[in-house]
């Protein structure tokens, strides 16, 4: 055994276990000397490298500098669109230098003398066209993307090389041009400009909501007026219709009197960014019958409701043949409740007659409905609430209009509670309110793109 350990070759592995470990440990130590002396020599060889490629660079450059031609005017505004490369005769190391730094290989003078293909072909002029370096898309990707994101079409094999003819250039040509096309250039060219154009109409027409009652004293006015201002605080420009007979619909905005049949615009305060307020009192009967065509008063909103976003309809309590006229309009339903024993015997009646006399697209129409006049500190108008969310559901607004004298009072002042009480409960409420009437359906716009300003 010892014999054996005296003739012990470095190179050999031992067969014990001490003599193993040495052995590792003394190539370990070997390798780890060799990786890092082959490091530092890889990193002096790139710094070389790099000085070697930067002097060839500026070689080039030297190189190809007698060669540009002197500057005058024409060279300076047009530029020359090849740039300059070394002459084909002369080797270049650009290519060797380049794959050494990527891959570590060895110098040129340690490479074979066999001569090998250039990595890159001299650029010449001719009419080669470029190469796009990104694949067409697949036929089934084409069909949705937008035009500038298209290849560019090839042409056919046989038109390769054809020259694009120009359309026929005449003054006939010329002339039927611009008569199908620009408006300015024809207005020159006859001498007369076309006549004006009028404004556009509204690009949809305006949603309806039409108030009802089934009795009088629910507050059914003063929630279409209080209504009306916090929607034109949301800057929504509202018609306001009242189809009832001496109502008091125009009183909450100041007016002094009722001027049936005559459209009304009641501004806010110039310090007001709020929208203006339109109005107008039209009586049904005056207006033909029911069953009169076309139907006389469903033509006269309409006609009064362009220009606006929004239109609100005070119907008459309890008239059948007024609400069925409305109907044709196909407009939601808001019915006001007291919270008292009348409003939970008649909701059931209430939806038994919209549910007979539907919209303009023959479906039921079923109302919504939000309490009115409402106190939390009643043991009355809490139980009254819970059997009506029993009865209707989510067809019960999930807020109440609280009870407060500032309605009354508002009214004496001639004013909306918005106005008379801005930081009231009420007043919040009634901002709910309109939030919830511009979820149920956005408010009519007008589009105003490709038309012409014209000189009145």
């Amino acid at each position: 055994m010892t014999e054996r350990k005296g003739q012990f070759d470095e190179n050999e592995t031992p067969e014990d276990v001490a003599s193993l470990y040495s052995w590792a440990n003394l190539h370990g130590a070997k390798y780890r000397d060799f990786s890092a002396s082959r490091a530092q020599t890889r990193e002096k060889a790139r710094q070389r490298l790099e000085q070697a490629m930067e002097e060839e660079r500026l070689r080039a450059q030297q190189q190809s500098a007698p060669q540009r031609p002197p500057e005058n005017a024409s060279a300076r505004e047009a530029p020359q669109s090849v740039p300059p490369t070394a002459p084909p005769s002369e080797p270049s190391h650009l290519d060797d230098l380049a794959a050494i730094s990527r891959g570590f290989a060895a110098p040129p003078q340690y490479r074979s003398t066999v001569p090998r293909t250039p990595s890159f072909t001299m650029r010449e002029e001719s009419n080669l066209p470029p190469r796009n370096p990104w694949p067409g898309p697949e036929p089934n990707e084409t069909a949705g993307r937008p035009a500038w994101l298209m290849p560019d079409r090839q042409e056919p094999a046989g038109q390769a090389g054809a020259i694009p003819t120009a359309p026929e250039d005449t003054l006939q040509g010329s002339r039927e041009r611009l008569a199908a096309r620009w408006y300015a250039l024809r207005g020159i060219l006859e001498g007369t400009a076309p006549s004006a154009q009028a404004a556009p109409a509204p690009t949809a027409r305006a949603p309806v909501m039409a108030v009802f009652s089934l009795a009088g004293g629910v507050g059914k006015t003063s929630l279409v007026a209080t209504m009306g201002r916090a929607l034109s605080a949301r800057g929504e420009r509202v018609l306001l219709v009242d189809t009832a007979d001496y109502g008091l619909l125009p009183f909450f905005f100041g007016a002094c009197d009722q001027r049936p049949g005559l459209l009304r615009t009641f501004t806010p305060p110039a310090s007001s960014g709020d929208a203006p307020i339109q109005m107008i009192t039209l009586d049904p009967e005056s207006l033909g019958s029911e069953a009169s065509a076309p139907e006389a008063l469903t033509a006269e909103i309409t006609k009064h409701a362009r220009g606006v976003g929004r239109v609100i309809i005070d119907l008459a309590t309890a008239s059948g043949a007024t609400t069925r006229r409305i109907m044709r309009l196909s407009p939601q339903i808001l019915v006001p409740l007291l919270p008292d024993m009348n409003s939970v015997v008649s909701v059931s009646s209430i939806d038994a007659f919209f549910d007979h006399n539907g919209g303009g697209t023959g479906k039921p129409a079923l109302p919504h409905y939000v309490l009115n006049q409402f106190d939390a500190t009643l043991p009355l108008h809490l139980d009254v609430r819970e059997v009506l969310r029993e009865q209707l559901g989510d067809r019960l607004l999930s807020f109440v209009l609280r009870r407060t004298p500032a309605v009354s009072e508002a009214l004496a002042e001639g004013m909306t509670v918005v106005d008379y009480a801005p930081n009231s409960p009420v007043a919040e409420d009634f901002a709910s309110l309109a939030g919830w009437v511009k979820s149920l359906s956005a408010p009519a716009s007008a589009g105003f793109r490709g038309v012409r300003w014209s000189e009145r």
